[in-house]
């Protein structure tokens, strides 16, 4: 049967309702404070990113930045609202929400220490791949909408409210605006390679279990088992050719073999006391 998101506005779950009353009020207050409080916009600057300030120790700042929104533009405040509500329901009801909240504060840190990262690895320049202040939820806004993708592969779900893609297509569109964000940097204030961040983060951290956590359980069960010496477990079932015969043409798939217990339950004599028989 045909999976479908539909537009019945699905019920967000306690932990998407504090992120988007976070993200609105501060979106109002750094607003306020911008353009009518004098001294206001170091209210703004503080809690943005940039990469002198958090190599100075200022590492709160990579979390927060991605709580705020345009302080003079209302529609990317609407926007971000509408993009971490659009599929975070699902993701929420599925996870739980510490496993959420979670979640998107990794990719909103991550994304921003990409950025970050190619500074310190290629130094001279490479600093115009963003702008010196960072901020916005690009970076969570696409790790969202990776994992939502990989847990609906073969949902339905309208892209801008009436163009049905399936999950799986709806992965590439987010890579496609990904890439649009390289063409169009200005409109990307959290840089142009953050949202590339919270791909590898919905990638990595998506999912039930996620690629990660599988990595995490086969590096423990293989040093549990060098510590027990126990032999590991082969990938693939071993090969039986030439080991036996093909079962005849018409042969019952399934064989009763006769054991001992018969022999021994008849030489038992029954108790005395039948109360805890059965």
């Amino acid at each position: 049967m045909d999976e479908r998101v539909t537009l019945a506005l699905p019920r967000p779950g306690p932990g998407l309702k504090a992120l988007l009353l976070v993200v609105g009020a501060l979106g109002i207050l750094e607003a306020i404070a911008y353009s009518y409080i004098p001294g206001g916009r170091s209210f703004f600057l503080a809690l943005a990113c940039s990469t002198d300030d958090v190599l100075n120790g200022q590492i709160w700042r990579p979390f927060t930045a991605g709580l705020l929104t345009r302080p003079d533009a209302l529609g990317h405040l609407l926007f971000t609202l509408v993009m971490l509500y659009f599929l975070s329901p699902d993701l929420e009801r599925r996870w739980g929400t510490w496993r959420f909240l979670r979640f998107v504060g990794a990719a909103m840190v991550f994304g921003f220490v990409l950025s970050m990262g190619i500074d310190a690895a290629i130094p001279g320049g490479t600093r115009a791949l963003h702008p010196p202040i960072m901020y916005g939820a690009g970076a969570a806004i696409a790790a969202i909408a990776i994992a939502w993708s990989k847990l609906n592969a073969q949902a339905q779900v309208r892209l801008f409210f009436f163009i049905p893609v399936s999950g799986k297509q709806f992965f590439w569109v987010t890579i496609g605006f990904c890439l649009l964000g390289i063409v169009y940097p200005d409109g990307v204030p959290e840089g142009m390679l953050s949202p590339f961040g919270g791909v590898l983060v919905g990638i990595l951290l998506g999912g039930t279990p996620s690629l990660l956590r599988q990595a995490y359980l086969r590096i423990k069960l293989g040093l549990l088992r060098r510590r027990v010496g126990a032999p590991a477990i082969p990938l693939s079932p071993p090969s039986t050719k030439g080991k036996s015969n093909p079962p005849r043409r018409g042969a019952p798939l399934l064989r009763v073999v006769q054991g001992g217990a018969d022999d021994e339950l008849r030489k038992r004599r029954p108790p005395k006391d039948k109360r805890y028989l059965n």
